[in-house]
């Protein structure tokens, strides 16, 4: 069948993001990739496997069930599950070499009860492999800075367990004063650890934009989730110095679809809901089989434009749920405009670029969102797989 809306994803565009980031960070620092939430919709498999085709150290999931699809399509490097997993599925983790995260003193306890009850029946020499999130003002999850040290010690003290990562999150990375504050608890808590004379794990703090805007260490590895997609987001400024680099990162998702109606109508016509718009000449108007079933928020009207042979035109009218209405009036100038046109809704066509942060303007939020919200019917096609 052949999609009257769909999303591309250049997975080429991935790889080379990852390179980028590759180039950002010191050497020997391990890069660390989020392929969550789909693989903030591009797909979790595919941007998982381009990741590792670049290079990637590190593979970062939320979920049992994403790690554990991961493993499914034959990935078996690292993979790091960020999110508290259920003490049940202990087991599961270290038989499929996942490595897991506790967010407090009762999450690690928890997680440590389950372990010893399952350890008598684990494969020889299995080990449980732990990250320990530090609370350093995000305030959603992680250790207390100051109850670090004794969760060390509690994980230390049970047998066949591996303290793998020490790690925070900064709640803004674009704020200077305030990560800054974060990376001095953060180290306060890793001090406190290193006075009981225990060496202190592989530590990770930084995302995108903590190493493009410099306020985030990259200390032992740098975990990377919208950049890695190719995106910095709004009203990111990265330093001078990493700038031309930040530059280089390549939009791996377009977005288009192909009209399900043409139609002219006559001036003083309404179309959509309400009535809101109205034609005030003869127009050609579009229908485009995508709506807010798929993503496509009705915060996008007004405002939201489509590209036509590279030429950007209005989209009108009130967003529909499976339907969007495009003025193609303009583009009529340079022929007729047919059934097989393809409209990009999101994306680059010709020397016209809608992008994510575009949308996200409109949206009132980020572009991580916009990518996220774009639903299963509409289909996925992979550049260069003939799809």
């Amino acid at each position: 069948m052949r999609s009257r809306a769909w999303i591309e994803i250049d997975p080429a565009a991935l790889s080379h993001n990852a390179t980028v980031f590759r180039r950002a960070i010191p050497d020997g620092t391990r890069l660390g990739i989020l392929v969550k939430a789909n693989g903030y919709g591009h797909g979790m498999v595919v941007a998982a496997r381009a990741a590792v085709a670049a290079g990637a150290d590190q593979l970062m999931v939320v979920s049992m069930e994403e790690a554990l699809a991961l493993r499914a399509a034959d990935l078996d490097g690292p993979i790091l599950i960020v999110y508290p997993i259920d003490p049940a599925d202990v087991e599961v983790a270290v038989r499929a070499d996942l490595e897991v995260s506790v967010a407090g003193p009762d999450s690690a306890r928890r997680l440590m009860e389950a372990w010893s009850k399952r350890l008598s029946q684990a494969p020889d020499g299995a080990a449980l492999r732990v990250h320990v999130e530090v609370d350093s003002g995000m305030g959603r999850g992680g250790v207390r800075p100051e109850d670090l040290a004794s969760v060390v010690a509690g994980i230390d003290a049970k047998g066949g367990v591996s303290i793998v990562g020490i790690w925070s999150h900064l709640a803004d990375g674009s704020d200077p004063a305030r990560s800054a504050a974060q990376v001095r608890a953060y180290e306060a808590a890793l001090a406190a650890v290193g006075v009981t004379g225990r060496a202190i794990p592989p530590r990770h703090m930084a995302a995108t934009e903590g190493v493009f805007c410099g306020t985030g260490p990259a200390y032992d590895m740098v975990r990377i989730g919208l950049g890695f997609y190719g995106e910095l987001g709004v009203d990111i400024a990265p330093t001078a110095e990493l700038a031309p680099l930040a530059g280089e990162l390549r939009p791996a998702m377009t977005v288009a679809a192909r009209p399900a109606r043409l139609e002219w109508v006559p001036a003083g016509a309404s179309i959509g809901y309400a009535g809101e718009w109205t034609a005030e000449r003869p127009s050609l108007i579009a229908t485009l089989p995508i709506g807010y079933a798929d993503g496509w928020t009705r915060r996008y009207w007004p405002g939201a434009c489509a590209l036509v042979r590279g030429q950007r035109l209005p989209l009108i009218g009130r967003v529909s749920m499976d339907s969007v209405c495009a003025d193609v009036t303009d583009a009529t100038e340079t022929g007729e405009v047919g059934m097989d046109e393809v409209f990009v809704l999101l994306g680059r066509q010709g020397n016209e670029r809608i992008t994510p942060v575009d949308l996200a303007r409109l949206r009132g939020s980020i572009p991580n969102e916009v990518f996220c919200a774009f639903g299963p019917r509409l289909a996925r096609r992979v550049a260069g797989e003939g799809n």
